[in-house]
């Protein structure tokens, strides 16, 4: 009975060497890749990474269950930033900003008490946004070896799904947008230099971004003393055929003589004008138009006067901030029979 016990000591050791031995010779080492594409600026998809209290809106792990809480520092967006958090399986987690080159390369480690992943983020911008590429690696502790080989299989769906909420949080940041009704202000007369064009209003987001920038390059040649942000002047809004004929314009601070032809001056007849906020990406301009004029429609205090033009001034463009939802756009619309103790001044 003691020489059975005493083999099956002896194979069980070496079973168990053999085990380990095996262990041992496997590589402990893995890597995981995944890319996507993504249509926006590089600098918003560096923070929505780099930035961890974004993470809360996107991480793949609150996916997985939403009742995941993460704990930040104090800070989030600086190299040695933290969170931490209990994932579904019970496991403490601590993902840090290691190494934040802005706008291009983001390391960042994520540990637990057996294992340390390292998180690789490349942002290279190209014609259609920028390529975003998310690479794990790690080592696995002995007794999970015989896994590495499988880790592509194991954390590839859950990387994708992370870039494609990634993705989805860019762009709901990035088409947020709203509208303010102000009160109505009274304008003065003011002279601006302008350039004209008709165009379809699909079409107009494409035309001001060449007739604008040739206003201001002329007066910076010129040494024309502007007075104030760009404005647009809707000269004809056809609506039935979505054509528009407008005035992309600059403020100066006194009448002007020109001495190009495609470069002409004008000046605004003041008055009295409703005041409109909007701050947001210009492709929702449209509706707050419309939004604006059914305000005044259905208040009885204003009435539009449609002898002089609507305008709107860009206060905040793409110049301060690459994200459409940080754009602010005040709108102009002429109004008479305003009651006088609503009227401000500007």
């Amino acid at each position: 009975m003691l020489k059975k016990i005493k083999y099956l000591f002896l194979l069980i050791l070496v079973v168990g060497v053999a085990i380990g031995g095996y262990l041992i010779s496997l590589d402990s080492e893995f890597k995981v890749v995944r890319s996507r594409q993504i249509d926006a600026p590089a600098n918003l998809v560096y923070q929505q990474i780099a930035n961890l209290k974004n993470w809360d809106k996107w991480a793949p792990w609150k996916d997985k269950d939403s009742l995941i809480k993460f704990e930040f520092s104090e800070s989030t967006g600086k190299e040695g930033d933290y969170f931490r958090f209990t994932d579904a399986d019970g496991n403490r987690q601590k993902l840090t900003n290691l190494t934040l080159s802005p706008d291009s390369l983001i390391v960042q480690s994520l540990s637990s008490n057996e294992t340390t992943q390292e998180y690789k983020w490349h942002i290279k911008p190209n014609d259609k946004g920028v390529s975003v590429s998310c690479t794990v690696s790690g080592e696995l502790p002995l007794t999970q070896r015989f896994f590495a080989k499988q880790m592509d299989e194991l954390m590839g769906p859950a990387m994708v799904r992370g870039l494609e909420l990634i993705d989805r949080s860019i762009h709901k940041d990035m088409n947020k947008h709203e509208m303010t009704i102000l009160k109505p202000v009274d304008l003065s007369a003011t002279y601006y230099l302008y350039k004209s064009a008709s165009c379809k209003m699909d079409s107009l987001g494409k035309y001001l971004d060449k007739l604008l920038p040739d206003v201001i390059i002329y007066a910076v040649k010129n040494q024309i003393e502007t007075n104030g942000k760009p404005f647009v002047i809707y000269n004809k809004r056809d609506k039935a055929n979505n054509s528009v004929i407008f005035s992309a314009a600059i403020p100066t601070k006194e009448k002007v003589t020109v001495n190009d032809a495609g470069i002409l001056t004008g000046q605004t007849p003041g008055g009295h004008y409703l005041k409109v906020k909007y701050q947001g990406d210009y492709k929702y301009l449209g509706d707050a138009w419309d939004k604006a004029y059914q305000y005044i429609e259905s208040n009885d205090p204003y009435i539009i006067d449609t002898t002089r033009d609507p305008f709107e001034v860009y206060a905040v463009g793409h110049t301060k901030s690459l994200n459409p939802a940080d754009w602010i756009t005040y709108l102009y619309i002429p109004v008479i029979e305003v009651l006088p103790k609503e009227m401000t001044v500007e």
